[in-house]
């Protein structure tokens, strides 16, 4: 299963984005810490996934994970909980590397540096996944609650063809190489659209 999802993405999402895509806001504008903050990022993030996946969907779900026992950055208290979840599915792991580019102070020149990370692959239909829990768990990690997950989460959908990430309590994006699937939820949720981007939303659904 994991060679077909990453076939997938290789052909559809490199880099796990599509040529279309909604950002939404979730967090704002309550204070970082506070209950009202977290509860709202639960409620937006659980509303915009079940408008994008029904309970008999089948989905493959696409987990990086940069250290499995710390992050680098912040340092993932309950790092095993996200697995935790899945103790009715089967996960495949592979590891695999991303590019980033650098430049040599010594020399100006650029240079590619490679990241290792394990990649984790589940395939279940969403009602058999503890989906709000993730999202949850998301919301709760730069929060300083627990549980809290700090792997990175897509949920895929080769039927529909979209990408469902969350990156944090701050928002979460939804992706796919076709306008028609998004337009509904642009519609639906305009309020809740990053303003940042939203001349950029309008340009590509206002009209449609």
């Amino acid at each position: 299963m994991k060679e077909e999802i990453m076939k997938y993405i290789e052909d559809n999402f490199p880099n796990l984005s599509g040529e279309v895509h909604l950002r939404f806001e979730l967090g704002e504008p309550y204070k970082n810490g506070t209950d009202e903050r977290i509860e709202q990022v639960v409620n937006r993030v659980t509303t915009l996934f079940e408008e994008v996946f029904q309970s008999d969907d089948y989905i493959h779900i696409f987990i990086k994970d940069w250290n499995e026992t710390e992050d680098i950055m912040f340092g993932n208290t309950t790092p095993e909980y996200l697995y935790g979840l899945f103790m009715k599915q089967q996960i495949e792991e592979e590891t695999l590397f991303e590019l980033n580019e650098d430049i040599d102070e010594m020399t100006g020149e650029i240079i590619e540096i490679k990241h290792e990370y394990k990649a984790k692959f589940v395939s279940s239909q969403i009602k058999s996944i503890s989906y709000e829990k993730i999202l949850r768990g998301i919301g709760n990690y730069e929060q300083g609650r627990e549980p809290s997950i700090g792997q990175a989460v897509y949920f895929i959908s080769i039927e529909k063809n979209i990408i469902f990430h969350m990156y944090d309590d701050r928002g979460c994006i939804i992706s796919s190489n076709e306008v028609e699937p998004l337009v509904p939820l642009y519609h639906r949720y305009n309020d809740w659209l990053v303003d940042y981007w939203r001349d950029d939303f309008d340009a590509i659904f206002k009209k449609i």
